[in-house]
């Protein structure tokens, strides 16, 4: 699910954890997945040059150190902030994004998808008490906003509070504009439902696509081997594209043994994922939550 680098040694170690080149049979997304190597991020050239442009462009003009809302430029400083963060994000600096966004929030406050950028990073870097914080911010202002609520029914998801988790993904997937992305928040519901301990998950009924992301959740409701859904991966004739719903692919299957208590298997579906570096993904950064807990 997109929501548009990071260090080799850290993708080194999770190609380790996922199994190195270990065959399995058991395994058919993980076996096709070891088939595959990347040395750059999908859009990584371009993202550089936005990020350099970014850079140069504040540098030249940089905003005030203080009470930048109250100046005539406020709202062009904190669109280049935006567009500074976005880039610093989309190379895998969480941290770096973070404090673009604070500073484009000290420029326009009541911005709402500031708020949401800014939470969605701090999340990326494992700050939820400050993540929850700002989505909660955001909220205040507008307690419809899509985006800051998909946000806190994920934070709630990698910190277990099932019950809010589920909540919250309820509320995602009626508010979504459309079947798709409502299939997503459908699949993390399935999930979360699992992972309480409930055995018979309930969907919240509304009409869904007939395409992907369906073989993902008809495989989390076992209508689908995960032969099946490696075969749906492999129909995609786009290579680009077949990275991207490999990432999705492979995470719900790792949510999947992780309700199953395969915590083992769980852990190599997530590093799969995270190895295929399509940071601008949900799943990517959810994996990499999940990767962060079970080494803790």
């Amino acid at each position: 699910m997109s929501r548009r680098a990071g260090r080799a040694a850290l993708y080194f170690g999770l190609w380790l954890l996922s199994g190195g080149a270990v065959a399995s049979t058991s395994t058919p997304l993980l076996d096709y997945a070891r088939t595959l190597s990347f040395d750059t991020l999908p859009g990584e050239q371009s993202d550089r040059r936005e990020l350099a442009r970014a850079t140069y462009a504040i540098a030249h003009d940089p905003p005030p150190s203080e009470d930048c809302a109250r100046t005539l430029g406020a709202r062009r400083f904190a669109g280049l902030l935006d567009e500074l963060g976005a880039a610093r994000a989309a190379l895998g600096d969480p941290e770096g994004a973070v404090q673009a966004y604070q500073a484009a929030l000290a420029c326009s406050p009541r911005t709402l998808y500031l708020h949401a950028a800014l939470a969605e990073e701090l999340m990326h870097a494992g700050r939820y008490t400050e993540a929850l914080a700002t989505a909660s911010r955001g909220l205040a202002i507008d307690r419809n906003d899509y985006r800051l609520g998909n946000i806190i029914a994920r934070l709630y998801f990698i910190e277990e509070r099932w019950s809010d988790a589920i909540a919250w993904l309820r509320w995602s997937a009626a508010a979504a504009p459309g079947p798709e992305p409502a299939m997503y928040w459908e699949c993390f519901l399935w999930v979360a439902q699992r992972r309480a301990g409930t055995a018979r998950p309930q969907l919240t009924g509304r009409m869904l696509t007939d395409s992907w992301p369906r073989p993902v959740l008809e495989t989390l409701q076992g209508k689908l081997a995960e032969d099946g859904l490696l075969e749906e991966v492999r129909k995609e004739p786009s290579a680009h594209r077949r990275r991207e719903i490999l990432v999705e692919a492979l995470y719900y299957v790792g949510e999947l043994r992780l309700a199953d208590a395969d915590t083992d298997g769980a852990r190599r579906y997530f590093a799969a994922a995270v190895n295929l570096k399509v940071l601008y993904f949900v799943e990517h950064h959810m994996a990499l939550a999940e990767l962060a807990k079970l080494r803790r």
